[in-house]
């Protein structure tokens, strides 16, 4: 769960999240976070794909676009 944090903050430290790690965490525990709506709802989003990264078919065309 930790490494997953991790690589979830970095992957959107790379798009310019300006979320710390402490507020990635946050967000991903439920907590309140000050911070850009869109920046956390890109936490969560990131969240809710690596929860269903199990379920991805890697050559399906459709479940990269919904999942994308």
């Amino acid at each position: 769960r930790n490494n997953r944090i991790k690589s979830i903050h970095s992957s959107l430290k790379i798009e310019a999240n300006s979320l710390t790690l402490g507020q990635v965490r946050d967000v991903i525990n439920g907590k309140s976070v000050l911070g850009e709506q869109k920046e956390i709802q890109e936490v969560k989003n990131a969240y809710a794909a690596y929860e269903r990264l199990s379920e991805i078919n890697p050559y399906s065309i459709r479940d990269l676009k919904q999942f994308h």
